[in-house]
């Protein structure tokens, strides 16, 4: 019998180390990304941290811890070069799906939900707080925003690589600064589209990217630190009104906050995350959250053991 339980034993501990990364697994800074467990093991998607400064000039960084649930951010990003209104890091979760890529004339819904704070560090550690430190901010001069970022292409195996993907769409949900987007200054738009979601209304900017791509940011009226919508009508305009081709495939959605200035450091939380997608075509939705602090069915690994814990306590004379 206590051959058979050090056996099982060895095993739980295979499998905690498979289902279920250790807590604390450091900071992710710079380029890097990190998936450190499966949120959704019985569909095999994982969401994906990175830090993402890809326009670092070496007069600030970028980091990002992931919490120890592994279902949480902080983000802590300063930059300090001129002109404020260069955006130098992008820190954000990758929001899997199994559905994508997905064309856009086949989306039928796209849930999200997030939660977010953001606030000028004085030295302290990035500890994750869910606050909008608006004073704090502003005497920083902090010029940042926090949006989702959907990517798409006509190559659904393009959709997913933001340096090859030819379309751009941002829903901002918070805007701090001087910050804008591209496409303010394009004077031959005529009137803006103006939509409301929820109780928040979005005006609609079209531009291009630096790598080419065509860009659509819709931007809130007020910012607003938590969400729970379908975003799918802010989508569904643009191949409606034949501005993204309604055979496109949506590759990928992410959520962080483009850093562009700070006087000071600045840490951006994030938890709450969800995306719910919803297909046409089959009728089926798929959802996988990371909500922090909800009740999750016990993984593999706990089962085990629990299973060991039975065992030495039988076995024991």
């Amino acid at each position: 019998m206590q051959w058979f339980a050090r056996a099982v034993v060895a095993l739980a501990a295979c499998a905690s180390t498979h289902v279920c990364a250790a807590s604390g697994v450091g900071p992710v800074c710079g380029l890097d990304c990190r998936a450190p467990t499966t949120q959704c093991p019985t569909e095999g998607t994982n969401n994906t941290f990175c830090a993402n400064a890809w326009n670092s000039d070496g007069k600030g960084y970028q980091c990002l811890e992931i919490g120890d649930d592994q279902q949480s951010f902080v983000a802590t990003s300063h930059w300090t070069s001129l002109p404020v209104y260069i955006v130098h890091s992008y820190p954000h979760v990758k929001l899997g799906s199994p559905h994508f890529p997905l064309q856009f004339h086949d989306i039928a819904s796209l849930h999200v939900d997030a939660e977010w704070g953001m606030r000028r560090d004085a030295g302290s550690s990035a500890e994750p707080n869910f606050t909008l430190d608006a004073d704090g901010l502003t005497k920083s001069r902090c010029t940042a925003n926090v949006a989702f970022d959907i990517w798409a292409d006509l190559d659904p195996a393009h959709a997913a690589n933001e340096s090859v993907a030819g379309f751009e769409i941002m829903i901002w949900l918070g805007v701090f600064g001087s910050v804008q987007p591209l496409g303010w200054d394009n004077k031959t738009s005529g009137t803006r589209q103006r939509l409301r979601l929820g109780d928040n209304s979005f005006t609609l900017f079209v531009g291009s990217g630096s790598a080419g791509h065509s860009t659509f940011t819709w931007m809130p009226d007020t910012n607003y630190t938590r969400i729970s919508h379908d975003l799918s009508p802010l989508v569904q305009y643009l191949w409606n009104n034949n501005l993204v081709p309604a055979e496109a495939y949506v590759g990928t959605v992410g959520f962080g906050s483009e850093s562009f200035f700070s006087l000071d450091p600045v840490n951006f939380s994030a938890q709450s995350l969800s995306l719910n997608v919803t297909s046409k075509s089959n009728a089926s939705s798929f959802s996988c959250d990371s909500l922090a602090g909800k009740h999750q069915p016990p993984s593999l690994s706990s089962f085990l053991v629990s299973l060991v814990i039975s065992l030495l306590v039988f076995s024991i004379p």
